[in-house]
Order: structure tokens, then sequence, then C-alpha cells
């Protein structure tokens, strides 16, 4: 397995998982949406982002081992966190599309390494 796609694949997780979980916010979700989500569908991102959380580790684990890669994923959140935190802050609205193209391009990527 190609550790660059596993690796990419876990960055883009984990930038999904915080654009969720920004988006289960009612102040971003209005800057992002220009309105409130129901209450359901915050819900539903909040649950989401947390389990696209987890499931970001698994790629790092495989492709870096388990010392490696909790300290490459940690290195992941950290620089989704700062691309999440400067979209919202400078250019919010292309958030709601921006982290499911990552997410589509990444799985792609894994598909192509043949996961």
């Amino acid at each position: 397995m190609n550790p660059l796609a596993l690796d990419f694949l876990a960055f883009a997780l984990s930038f999904a998982a915080f654009s969720a979980i920004a988006l289960s916010t009612e102040r971003h979700s209005k800057q992002v949406f220009g309105r409130l989500p129901a209450l359901a569908a915050r819900h539903t991102l909040t649950v989401a982002g947390w389990l696209l959380l987890f499931a970001s580790l698994l790629p790092a684990l495989a492709a870096r081992g388990p010392s490696i890669g909790s300290l490459a994923w940690l290195g992941y959140l950290s620089l989704a966190s700062v691309a999440i935190g400067l979209m919202l802050s400078y250019r919010p609205r292309p958030l709601r599309f921006a982290a499911p193209a990552l997410l589509g391009l990444a799985v792609l990527a894994w598909g192509m390494a043949g996961h």
C-alpha cells in the first residue's frame, strides 16, 4: 500500500471531520450556508464529524505504524484545523465544497493506490 495515499486519506478525513464539526455550530453554519440548518442536520454533522475524526486515525496508523502514525495523525489534525480556521476567517462559503471534494480525491487516490 502506498503510504502517501494513506497519508492524504488521513488528512482528508481530518479536514472533513473538522469541517462537519464546525458546520454543526450555529455561527459557522450561518457563515457558510447563510442560514441555520435544522437541528437534526446539525446533530448529524456533529456525529459524522466525530466518526470521521476517529476514522482518520486508521489510515495514519496503517501508513506509518503506531508510533509514527499517531504522531503524523496529530500533525494532520493540526494542519486540517488551521486550514479550516483560515477558510472560516477569509473564505467561509467554499468550505461547503472543499471538504467533500478533498474527501472524494482522497478516496480516489486510495483506490488507485491499490487499497
